[in-house]
């Protein structure tokens, strides 16, 4: 069997200036287990000019990517199959698991929404064993060619995965799959050694993904993270975290984790293992600004064990717009998260989203805020309601966007108060103090830290 992995990116504002650069972490774990199985697979990403193998036909595509990739995935699909008829097509990854019925249409036949890489070693064992070839007996699907062999029927479709049968034009819906366990799998680096040089967050370089929890236990209404794994949170292993960490050949380390720390033990772990490990790395996290205040005596020492930068989401500075995005914390103590992090030198990327009702007034309220708060680098996103969050069901009937490439948190999906062409010069002017920001300069230069 042939398998190919293909990171499907859509092409957005910020790819003119591709500040951020990271390799399709998401293949790279499933390439491990396909390995384990010693079966071929090829990563193809366009960002990386990594393509497809020529005079290779692959038996199976597994497509991914964001949400703004929506219709792109599907028309990949379709092209596949044109090229190769007998080809079986898989999409996989956040946004498939949020929005299963979006990819059950022509051209796919597989949409797998489980965390589990476990799960998806049984289905591509069971898969491999059966050939992708199904029919439908007693609501089971089995091979043609074991039909009277009960031990190869097919089980693995019962969770994590539905499955188009073509011979009844029809979907098999798979029950979800709850991952109540960590599960000790780490991604196959060897495409990342070869790329790494062309990966990148703003200023640094050389820049290495890891994700070590799953799901988010807050519940912010317009993210998607706390209804991922259904609802369930799975904590970092930080032993096993800072042992795969400490393995990678690169400096800089990005842990995509929604929130690095939830409690002061979490953090107090950490230490204990890196300390342990001795771990030499430079880590980006993402932290909570409360997390930060009520814990600023440990700081120092995260400090000395490698978190050098943290990606806070702020939001806002208005308390109303927190309490209506279920934020879980007040304004007030931003100003204190962020002295806290600049007396350790904690390099800080802080991220707002600004709401379509605004007005000039709040504006330039938010302006005067990241002047206030001597913000280096910031992000300023537009109030955008994700497929699968409780925003988009409260709030679809408003939508004035329906294509995907638009949600991107840079084009207004929602009617503005304002003119459209006021609120986007206004937006794009919040901006203006980035033009200060050494780290964007440096970026611009071409001046990265390896």
């Amino acid at each position: 069997m042939i398998i190919f992995l293909e990171k499907v990116r859509e092409k957005t504002i910020f790819s003119f200036f591709e500040p951020i650069v990271t390799e399709p972490l998401e293949l790279m774990y499933i390439q491990t287990i396909l390995m384990k199985e010693k079966i071929t697979s090829y990563i193809i990403d366009d960002n990386f000019k990594l393509d497809k193998p020529k005079g290779v036909i692959p038996d199976l595509v597994i497509l991914t990517g964001y949400n703004v990739a929506e219709n792109l995935i599907i028309s990949k699909a379709k092209a596949y199959k044109n090229k190769y008829p007998t080809v079986k097509i898989m999409v996989s990854g956040v946004h498939a698991q949020l929005n299963r019925e979006v990819f059950r249409t022509e051209g796919i036949d597989y949409v797998y929404f489980s965390q589990s890489l476990e799960t998806f070693r049984t289905f591509i064992k069971t898969a491999v064993d059966l050939e992708l070839d199904y029919e439908k007996e007693d609501n089971k699907y089995i091979s043609n060619k074991h039909i009277n062999n009960k031990e190869v029927k097919s089980t693995y479709f019962q969770k994590g995965v539905d499955i188009y049968n073509k011979l009844t034009d029809s979907w098999q819906l798979g029950q979800d799959d709850v991952l109540i366990k960590s599960e000790n799998i780490s991604p196959d680096r060897l495409v990342f050694n070869d790329i790494k040089s062309q990966t990148r967050y703003i200023d640094k370089t050389q820049v290495a993904l890891v994700k070590s929890s799953h799901g988010c236990p807050y519940s912010c209404s317009f993210c998607y993270c706390r209804l991922l794994n259904n609802g369930i949170y799975l904590k970092p292993d930080y032993k096993k975290l800072i042992s795969e960490i400490s393995e990678i050949d690169s400096s800089y380390i990005w842990v995509i984790d929604d929130s690095f720390f939830i409690t002061r033990e979490d953090a107090l772990d950490f230490i204990v293992n890196a300390k342990n490990e001795y771990l030499n790395k430079s880590l980006i996290i993402y932290l909570r600004a409360d997390f930060i205040v009520e814990n600023e005596d440990l700081m120092s020492e995260l400090k000395s064990w490698g978190i050098d930068e943290v990606i806070v989401g702020f939001e806002s500075e208005d308390e109303s717009m927190l309490s209506e995005y279920n934020k879980g914390q007040t304004a007030n103590i931003y100003q204190k998260a962020v002295n806290i992090l600049k007396n350790q030198a904690i390099e800080l990327t802080a991220l707002f989203i600004v709401d379509p009702a605004y007005e000039i007034k709040d504006f330039l309220r938010l302006y005067k805020y990241i002047k206030k708060l001597d913000l280096d680098l910031y992000t300023i996103s537009i109030m955008t309601p994700l497929k699968g969050t409780l925003d988009y069901e409260l709030r679809k009937h408003e939508l004035i966007e329906t294509d995907p490439r638009k949600f991107d948190f840079l084009h207004l999906v929602l009617k503005s108060k304002l003119p459209k062409w006021l609120f986007y010069t206004l937006f794009y002017l919040c901006h203006l103090r980035l033009i200060k920001s050494k780290r964007i300069r440096k970026m611009i230069r071409g001046n990265y830290e390896k």
